[in-house]
């Protein structure tokens, strides 16, 4: 059966004097219902196997498995009968991150999960050196967590890029650097109500400007993109549970549900009531 999502706050779990929290979870057969974050989660599982659901997709999870999870992401997980998993919790808020990681990592809308156990002792010591520091306080905690964090991260994204080629770093750098600014904070803040102004306004451009170089770049109109991530997200949610359709409507960005149900319809062929049966 499927169940309502529970939202996990910033405040029940970040240390607000250091944006993170590190934590040592051991799953054994208990099955952590769905539920979202305002935080960004990322997740090695030490040793163990179960299942990862992320937005309604199912991933297999065994030692080595790495993988991250964003305020728009809504995900439950489980481990099988007598292989319980041990895993590296670490939650941190966005503004944790640097912007130059920021932008490598989410200026696409990518799912960073992979097998990392070719990487297993590099990345179990980077977690290890993230615990000492958050329980053994020394002067310059900030920045050793985040140089920890950053390596691990960019290893992510490397096994990424490695699946899903990105265009030559000459081409990356002939774009125009404000407009993947603007990509970061749009593929984080979908849900919320964002106008071009407010994307215009995190590239630092003119919304006239902004709108004709984002089309440049997306090859779509901003608000095609935006409706796009919004309707994904709520395709994702109406698989993964039983939320009323109302609620999916205005939690996935759109201000009316006429305007969500027309829409939904003309991409995937059918109403989201009729989807959700």
């Amino acid at each position: 059966m499927k169940k309502q999502p529970i939202r996990l706050t910033n405040a029940q779990f970040i240390d607000p004097s250091t944006s993170f929290q590190i934590y040592f979870q051991h799953i054994n057969s208990e099955h952590h219902s769905l539920h979202w974050h305002e935080f960004y989660e990322l997740c090695f599982v030490l040793r163990g196997r179960g299942v990862n659901i992320v937005n309604g997709t199912e991933h297999q999870l065994t030692r080595g498995s790495l993988f991250l999870l964003t305020p728009a992401d809504f995900h439950e997980i489980y481990s099988f009968p007598d292989e319980p998993m041990d895993i590296y919790n670490l939650v941190f808020s966005g503004e944790f991150l640097g912007e130059d990681i920021r932008e490598l990592m989410f200026q696409q809308f990518a799912e960073y999960m992979f097998d990392m156990d070719v990487n297993f002792d590099m990345i179990e010591s980077e977690f290890h050196l993230i615990s000492s520091e958050a329980h053994n306080w020394m002067p310059g905690q900030q920045m050793m967590v985040k140089g920890a964090l950053e390596r691990i991260l960019l290893t992510l994204f490397r096994a990424y890029n490695q699946q899903h080629p990105r265009i030559d770093e000459k081409d990356v750098e002939a774009q125009h650097r404000s407009i993947q600014r603007a990509l970061v904070y749009i593929h984080h803040h979908f849900r919320d109500p964002l106008r071009l102004e407010d994307a215009a306004k995190q590239a630092a451009l003119a919304p006239n400007y902004f709108s004709q170089a984002f089309r440049k770049m997306t090859g779509i109109p901003f608000q095609i993109y935006l409706q796009g991530l919004r309707l994904n997200f709520a395709k994702s949610l109406l698989m993964a549970s039983d939320i009323p359709v109302t609620e999916i409507c205005y939690a996935s960005g759109f201000n009316t549900l006429t305007h969500f149900e027309r829409a939904f319809k003309q991409k995937f062929g059918s109403s989201p009531r009729t989807f959700q049966k």
